[in-house]
């Protein structure tokens, strides 16, 4: 038996990456009425942004096991609802080429059994910096890179795919790190709304 969501209530699979912005930008996400699935293969932190907030359900996934996220994709659409929304956590080493690790084919092969009548996928990756003190300098030239291919035909149907790219510098106070989490999700919040339903193959960048 699925779960009613709020009316206002989105949807989110959440997948994170070893980074302290995935939890963050989630209990964002949770406390604006929204519902979100947690994967991670990582236990701690899966029951403890569970325990803290009560909008967010952890299940136990790798986030490089492609095949098991796919699983996941139908466990929560059989068990809970129609997902609206996805976010994926990368981190900026491992992408190749501008190509993100986790494909958008796995989403699109979801969103291919959806109702036509649904609104569209949301999939937003969210780009954080390796470590380095480079780092800025070439997120900035990611974004740019983005912005090119964002020109090419790549509109996939049932599916709307946007990038966020997050550079803080890394002497940035916790507090300035958390404020660009923050922003950051309140744009994905409105990216997977019907008011941005036309908002598709954009890249946005977020510097302290």
């Amino acid at each position: 038996m699925k779960l009613p969501l709020a009316m206002d209530s989105q949807l989110y699979i959440v997948i994170p990456s070893q980074d302290p912005l995935s939890q963050i930008i989630s209990k964002h996400l949770a406390e604006k009425g929204n519902s979100i699935v947690y994967l991670t293969d990582n236990e701690s932190e899966g029951y403890a942004i569970a325990a803290e907030e009560p909008r967010v359900r952890y299940r136990f996934c790798s986030p490089r096991d492609l095949n098991a996220i796919e699983h996941e994709l139908y466990w929560v659409e059989r068990n809970i609802s129609t997902i609206n929304s996805v976010v994926v956590m990368v981190n900026e080493e491992d992408i190749d080429q501008a190509i993100m690790p986790i494909s958008e084919d796995i989403f699109s092969r979801y969103a291919s059994r959806l109702d036509e009548n649904q609104p569209n996928l949301s999939l937003t990756y969210v780009i954080s910096p390796k470590d380095n003190e480079k780092s800025s300098d070439s997120l900035a030239a990611l974004h740019l890179k983005l912005c090119e291919l964002a020109h090419q035909d790549q509109h996939r149907a049932g599916i709307k795919i946007n990038h966020v790219v997050l550079s803080p510098a890394q002497e940035a106070l916790e507090s300035v790190c958390a404020g660009i989490a923050k922003d950051a999700s309140d744009l994905i919040h409105f990216l997977s709304t019907n008011r941005a339903k036309a908002m598709q193959q954009h890249a946005f960048y977020f510097s302290n």
